[in-house]
C-alpha cells in the first residue's frame, strides 16, 4: 500500500487528506485522514461510503470533527468492477470484509494506530456493509454507525443477507456465523440514522413481498423497525438494548443533509476537548 497527498489536500480541517493505492491484499484502497495530531489510543474511524463509491466524500466530511479528537478516518473504496457486492460482504473469493481487516492492519503499522477495534460507520450501501461487518465481527467494533440503510440482516432465521439463516451457496455459512455471534452483536453501542424525509422508496430500495412485510417499505421505517427488533431480541436474552434510533431533522438521503442536521456528528462523534486529558474509550 502506497499513500500520497491529493492535490487538492489542505491542512484547514485539521489533518491531512491522502490518497490509498490499492495494497496488494486484495486490492482494497480508499482514502485516510491523518490529523495533525494523533491520539493513537482512540479507536480509528471507518467511514463506509454507499453505490456512489464517493469515498474521499465521506474522509473529508468527517476529517474536521475527528481531527479535533486526534482520531485518524479511514474511507476504504470498494470500487463497482472489484467489489460488485460490497454490502452484503462481497463475493465467493473476494470477501470485502476481510479486505478491510487487512487495509486496516496497513494502516496500524503505517501509522502506529490501534485498529483492532474501530468506529465503524456507513452511508446507504455503506451502512449495510457495516450492520453486516458488525455482525460477523462484532470483537472489532467499539461503535457502530448505520445511517439511511435501503435494508438490514434481521435477526430471523431467513436466508442470510435477509435474515441469520443459512443462505444461497457458495456463501452459505455466513448466516451461521453472524447468528455465532449476535449475542456479542447486540453488546455492540449500534446507533441508527435516518432522515426525516426519507421516507419514499426510489429504485436503490431493495423490495420483495417478504423484505417488506418483515421491514417496511422505506428507509424510514425499516431503520425503526430493527432497531425495536434488535431491543426486543436484547431483552429475550436479559441484555441491555444497545441500539438506539436518531431521526434527522429535515433530512432526505443525501449524505450532507444527514449531516447539515448536526445530529450524527453530535451524536456518534461527540465534541470532546483533548486539553482536559486523553479521550475516554469507547466501551
Amino acid at each position: 500500500m502506497t499513500a500520497s497527498p491529493h492535490p487538492s489536500a489542505t491542512d484547514q480541517a485539521g489533518a491531512h487528506l491522502l490518497q490509498l493505492t490499492p495494497s496488494l491484499f486484495q486490492g482494497l484502497g480508499g482514502w485516510v485522514a491523518i490529523p495533525s495530531s494523533i491520539d493513537p489510543g482512540i479507536p480509528v474511524l471507518v467511514a463506509v461510503h454507499g453505490v456512489g463509491r464517493d469515498a474521499r466524500n465521506q474522509a473529508t466530511l468527517f476529517a474536521q470533527q475527528a481531527a479535533l479528537q486526534g482520531r485518524v478516518v479511514v474511507a476504504p473504496l470498494f470500487d463497482e468492477q472489484q467489489w460488485p457486492g460490497y454490502q452484503r460482504l462481497g463475493t465467493p473469493g473476494r470477501r470485502a470484509d476481510l479486505a478491510l481487516m487487512r487495509l486496516l492492519e496497513l494502516i496500524a503499522f503505517q501509522w502506529r494506530v490501534n485498529t483492532r477495534r474501530v468506529c465503524l460507520f456507513g452511508y446507504s450501501g455503506g451502512a449495510q456493509f457495516a450492520h453486516r461487518f458488525a455482525l460477523l465481527h462484532p470483537h472489532r467494533i467499539a461503535q457502530l454507525g448505520v445511517c439511511a440503510s435501503g435494508w438490514f440482516t434481521w435477526p430471523t432465521d431467513d436466508p442470510y443477507p435477509l435474515g441469520l439463516g443459512e443462505g444461497a451457496e457458495p456463501m452459505a455459512w455466513l448466516g451461521q456465523a453472524a447468528r455465532n455471534n449476535f449475542a456479542r452483536f447486540l453488546q455492540v453501542p449500534t446507533q441508527v440514522f435516518v432522515g426525516s424525509q426519507d421516507c419514499v422508496a426510489d429504485d436503490k430500495t431493495r423490495s420483495s413481498a417478504r423484505i417488506d412485510q418483515l421491514q417496511g417499505t422505506h428507509r424510514l421505517e425499516r431503520g425503526r423497525r430493527w432497531v425495536e427488533a434488535l431491543s426486543e431480541e436484547a431483552r429475550r436474552r436479559g441484555l441491555e438494548p444497545r441500539a438506539e434510533l436518531t431521526v434527522l431533522p429535515g433530512a432526505g438521503h443525501d449524505f450532507r443533509e444527514c449531516l447539515a442536521s448536526g445530529e450524527l456528528l453530535q451524536k456518534f462523534l461527540p465534541a470532546v476537548d483533548r486539553r482536559q486529558g486523553s479521550l475516554p474509550q469507547a466501551a
